[in-house]
């Protein structure tokens, strides 16, 4: 309690990663992707919102359908996957939000039975099951009757989840295919594709009886990171304004947390809740709460990211270390794809009094750094350069590794 006998705001009401439901006081506006959803809304064609896991997608759109007062369903494609159909997800969604359409379903039925009986013309209970309705079918007019005149959308989130298997991928697109039947247009319901694939359009073009999909479908801007001004101002409504606590430099706490998560909204929220709780008694961030954070989080949200960065580690004794500075190099380079030039040029930056004189043979590090069971970095598709397996490892790299005075590098300790 504080001395008006008011009780502190939560750090998990504050930041709130994997929150399904949108935090709209910590959401940051995305004005660009906003208004390509609305306008995108008011077309003629689906939709497909992609961007890597953790962007922002569902609270994106979660928030532009607020702010229209849009109605929308969300399908999730996961638990497709698991049920073995598209049609099996909505129907789980029509048990929920018309409960009791089964008890309706049954009374039919037993009418019929009741009448065939007096009738004496019954044979056996099967010739009178009442024929469930088209469960798409079904979803679309119950959004239309709740929109009214505004905008319905279907939402099917997850996509990755059925990405590789065929048969879900070729009933999603009978489904667009069935929005320009006139049985099922008459909703006037949008479908809104939203997961990590991007170019979901072109693999639709690349399956012959698929493409007809294609020319249905517009790919949106690709959610991405928050820029640095968003991402700054959520680390001080977070901290200063909300938690109130007080921060040793909010500037370079800023820096630090928009460094570490590569400005990724759920890594942001994951990072700063983990802050936030330590710091939760004395409502005050050091800098060594700080730097004990970078580990914190990472090996208690993201262990796997934390273990392959370890394996790919030198000793502390291995002559020069370079493949540990090699890593802190990669780690350094903010663009998606590199050259061993690259990695070089910020080697020798860096770590200039190690590498005076010496070659470095950057590329066979890398490549060494490609290889194994899990490999850090991947070349790409050309194989001209380089990009990391998977985003959160550049992340885990910024997290755990420290550079010393005498240019070695090591793992950050988090005591």
């Amino acid at each position: 309690m504080n001395i008006f006998g008011t009780k502190p705001t939560a750090p998990e009401d504050v930041f709130t990663p994997r929150k399904a439901v949108i935090n709209e006081e910590m959401y940051m506006p995305r004005p660009s992707l906003e208004t390509a959803l609305k306008q995108g809304l008011r077309g003629n064609v689906h939709l497909v919102i992609h961007g890597d896991s953790g962007t922002g997608k569902s609270w994106l759109y979660k928030k532009t359908f607020s702010d229209l007062k849009a109605t929308s369903v969300v399908a999730n494609l996961a638990n497709a996957a698991r049920l073995g159909s598209i049609s099996s997800e909505l129907d789980v969604i029509l048990d929920e939000i018309e409960p009791n359409r089964k008890i309706g379903d049954s009374q039919q039925k037993d009418a019929k039975v009741s009448a065939a009986v007096l009738e004496g013309g019954i044979s056996q209970t099967n010739d009178f099951e009442i024929a469930r309705p088209d469960p798409f079918r079904a979803v679309l007019k119950h959004i239309r009757k709740k929109a009214g005149d505004g905008y319905g959308v279907l939402v099917f989130d997850n996509l990755e989840a059925i990405f590789s298997d065929e048969k879900l991928l070729r009933e999603i697109a009978s489904l667009i295919l069935l929005c320009d039947d006139e049985r099922y247009a008459q909703y006037r319901v949008k479908i809104l594709l939203v997961g990590v694939p991007n170019d979901v359009k072109n693999y639709f073009y690349r399956t012959d009886y698929l493409t007809t999909v294609a020319s249905r479908l517009t790919e949106l801007p690709e959610v991405d990171r928050l820029t640095v001004t968003a991402c700054n101002e959520l680390i001080k409504k977070g901290f200063t304004d909300k938690l109130q606590y007080k921060v040793y430099s909010l500037e370079d706490l800023q820096k630090h947390v928009s460094w570490v998560t590569g400005r990724i909204p759920l890594h942001v929220h994951e990072y700063c809740l983990e802050l936030a709780f330590k710091c939760e008694t004395s409502r005050l961030v050091t800098e060594s709460d700080v730097t004990e954070a970078d580990v914190v989080w990472l090996s208690k949200n993201h262990m796997n990211a934390y273990s392959v960065v370890e394996s790919h580690m030198n000793e502390k004794d291995t002559k020069a270390g370079r493949r540990n500075q090699t890593l802190f190099c990669i780690s350094l380079i903010d663009k998606e794809q590199f050259k061993s030039s690259d990695v070089e040029e910020v080697h020798r930056r860096e770590f200039p009094n190690s590498t005076q004189g010496i070659a470095l043979n950057t590329s066979q590090t890398l490549a060494s750094l490609t290889a194994g069971d899990n490999p850090i970095i991947k070349r790409t598709p050309k194989g001209d350069a380089f990009t990391f397996t998977y985003p959160l490892y550049r992340l885990a790299l910024r997290a755990m590794l420290i550079k010393t005075t005498d240019e070695r590098v090591e793992r950050r300790s988090s005591t």
